[in-house]
């Protein structure tokens, strides 16, 4: 089984998810871009590949999610938390 990556990225204009190009419209928080990248993945029906969700860190290396509602540490600091 091969992996496809589901990219959470910010944008100027929000947060998106991208996969294999393809970008999804722009969301205004990261938690919503997660969930619409969740439903993505949860409604991708393929035998032959898995869809991982992935984050850039602070160094811009893209990490697996590995939790139920990560928010990257760059988030976290940009927000005040």
């Amino acid at each position: 089984m091969s992996e496809i990556y589901c990219d959470i990225l910010p944008q100027p204009t929000g947060w998106v998810f991208a996969v294999e190009g393809a970008h999804s419209p722009a969301y205004p928080s990261y938690r919503l871009a997660y969930e619409a990248a969740q439903r993505y993945r949860d409604t991708s029906t393929d035998d032959r590949n898995r869809i991982v969700l992935r984050h850039q860190d602070l160094k811009g290396q893209m990490r697996r999610v590995t939790t139920a509602i990560a928010v990257p540490a760059f988030h976290r600091i940009q927000n005040g938390h």
